[in-house]
């Protein structure tokens, strides 16, 4: 599976008229076949492009997080909040036919990143950079975007190992690319992707 994964959308960009040339002169059914498991390669990538991109989203509200944290002088780490972020991840995967321990390292190497993430600025802001001028609220804004979210990169990814398998190497330099993020080291986001890979579908 991972081999349609990679199939160029170059290629495949004028794909719809090459079905339409074949339907009008060629009649190829194999040929058609292969066209159409090219297609649907296509809308492969475009899953795991919009993974990675749920990723990349929840990610970016850390500045926000950090930001409230600093005009609210509250500590970046909170373990009993990773507690219950871990648990209602853990839950929401079963319910979509996940294996549920198999995401506790995806969400524990978010959870890692984000404070990560959270540190970096405001250490910044500390050494007398621009601090954002108001910070979006943690409880009423910020949290009920981060679940919205954290959900959508489970749903998102169970429909994709359904249907392809886990993810693995082939996807790692879309990843690296679309999860960019000013903060997030190079370390932190491979340890996200390798937490990614280990998830899987319940027995």
């Amino acid at each position: 599976m991972n081999c349609e994964k990679q199939v160029s959308a170059t290629v495949v960009n004028g794909m719809h008229q090459v079905i339409d040339y074949m339907n009008r002169n060629l009649r190829s059914k194999p040929v058609l076949a292969l066209c159409f498991l090219l297609l649907g390669s296509v809308q492969v990538s475009a899953d795991v492009d919009d993974l990675f991109g749920s990723i990349h989203e929840r990610l970016t509200w850390m500045k926000g997080v950090a930001a409230w944290k600093h005009e609210n002088a509250v500590a970046v780490e909170d373990l009993e909040r990773e507690a219950v972020v871990l648990k209602a991840a853990v839950d929401a995967a079963q319910e979509l036919g996940l294996s549920g321990p198999s995401v506790v390292a995806f969400f524990q190497a978010q959870i890692d990143a984000a404070k990560a993430i959270q540190e970096c600025w405001i250490e910044q802001w500390e050494a007398g950079g621009s601090a954002p001028e108001e910070a979006p609220d943690l409880v009423t804004e910020i949290r009920p975007e981060l679940l919205r979210l954290g959900n959508q990169v489970l749903a998102t990814l169970a429909e994709e190992i359904t249907q392809n398998g886990a993810i693995d190497e082939p996807d790692r330099e879309s990843f690296e690319t679309t999860v960019s993020i000013e903060c997030l080291d190079n370390e932190a986001r491979s340890d996200i992707f390798g937490g990614l890979k280990q998830v899987d579908l319940a027995n």
